[in-house]
């Protein structure tokens, strides 16, 4: 993202220490007045919320919606989620694998939300992240859980639940492999606290 040029005025955006509600009005009505229509205009609202570190509230309800609507309804297939537009997402809002930003932590669980279906490479990297939290204690995630200890917390239970949801209406109770893995490092299978069921 640093070699992304910015047009006027997203630029002038970009370059405050603070966004503004007026500030979304400007993106709303001359920078994206039709949403996002390009992986280019996802890659300039990702570099204006990266780079401003004071934001109003109103900012993570447009920020999640508008990346939402793109990556979800934008591209085939609409309302759902398949491994290309997964590893796009990934590789948008992670770094080696880490989500450390708590708002892009939350488009990712808007986006398993609302999708239709979802592949197992977005399951998995989801769940990575509660397990990154409670066996490393790194990420987003280890942040926000309310927790500093190893194993499952309530907070993480509520985030696996989601994720749960979504894997039931892409393919019912049929898990992948690979879901079963993280979800046994976890602990959820297992039943015993992630670290032990790292080192099982």
């Amino acid at each position: 993202m640093s070699e992304l040029r910015l047009s006027y005025p997203a630029c002038v955006i970009a370059g405050k220490t603070r966004l503004t509600a007026e500030d979304i009005g400007i993106l709303r009505e001359h920078v994206f007045a039709g949403g996002l229509t390009s992986s280019q205009d996802a890659m300039i609202l990702l570099a204006i919320n990266s780079s401003c570190s004071e934001k109003c509230p109103e900012w993570h309800h447009y920020f999640i919606e508008t990346m939402t609507n793109f990556i979800v309804h934008r591209n085939d297939p609409q309302g759902a989620m398949d491994a290309w537009k997964a590893d796009w997402l990934v590789a948008m809002i992670s770094t080696r694998g880490v989500i450390n930003s708590s708002i892009e932590l939350d488009l990712l669980f808007h986006v398993i939300d609302i999708s239709s279906h979802i592949p197992d490479n977005l399951s998995i990297f989801a769940l990575n992240q509660i397990r990154l939290a409670i066996i490393d204690e790194i990420g987003a995630w280890a942040g926000m859980r309310g927790s500093s200890q190893h194993g499952l917390q309530k907070s993480d239970v509520m985030l696996i639940t989601r994720v749960m949801s979504a894997i039931a209406r892409s393919r019912g109770s049929r898990l992948t492999a690979r879901e079963r893995r993280i979800l046994d490092q976890i602990g959820v299978l297992s039943g015993v606290s992630g670290d032990h069921a790292a080192a099982a």
